[in-house]
């Protein structure tokens, strides 16, 4: 099952009662930070408001997030994580490889409205003019960004059987990606309705169509004559 998300893997749970408590502590931080990021936004976001609302202690928090940098980046790839995992499902939910990469397009956006997804936005603006974050930042980036190469190479061997179109494949997965993240951006902080992003979808939908239907056509030209 491919999408046009990272395959970063989630981390293997802690065993024993204290890691199980730190465990619990971590998931209702990262609730927390989530919430704090996507309704009130990176700069109202802090480690003493991000612990009043996972219900902690303050030392608590600090004991796994020494920083606010620290925090916020683990709430990023956490976020990153469900957005995956999300879109993924989605994208399952399409019965044959064609419709899979045609569909992409709807499980992208719908991922892109998640508040994680809103928390990831936050983080990447935010990086722009916090000179500490975005040291970090970068790293992280870097990694999302290799685990989408990995997983558009998977899609076009998985989704339309075509790994000679690696190449234009991850240029249409990107720009897809891309788009749709503009237009949730003008939808979630300059407030643009929705309903006007339906052309845009559509354009993509029939450009991934377009694209398939193409590869399929020169497969099909490429078989010897029987």
């Amino acid at each position: 099952m491919v999408t046009l998300m990272g395959d970063t893997q989630h981390p293997k749970a802690p065993r024993g009662p204290n890691a199980e408590r730190r465990a619990t502590t971590r998931a209702k931080i990262m609730a927390a930070g989530v919430k704090c990021l996507a309704e009130f936004g990176y700069a109202a976001t802090s480690t003493p408001l991000v612990a009043k609302l996972a219900k902690v202690s303050r030392g608590s928090l600090l004991h796994q997030f020494p920083t606010k940098v620290d925090l916020i980046l683990e709430v990023a790839e956490h976020a990153w994580l469900v957005q995956r995992d999300f879109i993924r499902a989605q994208v399952a939910k399409q019965p044959t490889g064609r419709e899979q990469f045609v569909g992409g397009v709807q499980a992208v956006w719908k991922g892109l409205q998640l508040p994680e997804a809103i928390a990831v936005m936050e983080v990447m603006i935010a990086a722009r003019t916090d000179p500490e974050l975005a040291e970090r930042y970068a790293d992280f980036a870097s990694e999302r960004d290799a685990g989408l190469r990995r997983t558009r190479r998977r899609m076009a061997v998985g989704q339309l059987g075509a790994p000679e179109h690696v190449a234009e494949i991850d240029a249409m997965a990107h720009l897809t990606l891309a788009a749709l993240r503009g237009l949730a951006l003008e939808t979630v902080f300059i407030g643009r309705p929705t309903r006007e992003a339906e052309k845009v979808l559509a354009l993509l939908e029939d450009m991934r169509r377009r694209m398939a239907d193409d590869i399929s056509a020169e497969q099909t030209k490429a078989l010897p004559d029987l």
